[in-house]
């Protein structure tokens, strides 16, 4: 099986905007820090939740299979 590239690079995104958010941005005021730090939770999530869904998806299509 293999999982949604859309949802690995939507995650690996919301990752690199996290990674940021926390090292890179010592110098920014607590909204943008904040501001920054939300839009990179938000990609890590709908990432996670393109790839269940794609899996759910693959399950049930290997199930119907069977």
């Amino acid at each position: 099986m293999s999982l949604s590239k859309k949802g690995y690079l939507v995650l690996f995104v919301g990752i690199l905007l996290l990674i940021s958010s926390i090292f890179f941005t010592t110098n920014w005021s607590i909204t943008s820090w904040l501001v920054l730090f939300i839009v990179s939770l938000l990609f890590c999530t709908v990432g996670i939740i393109m790839l269940i869904v794609h899996l759910v998806k693959q399950i049930k299509l290997e199930k119907q299979n069977k």
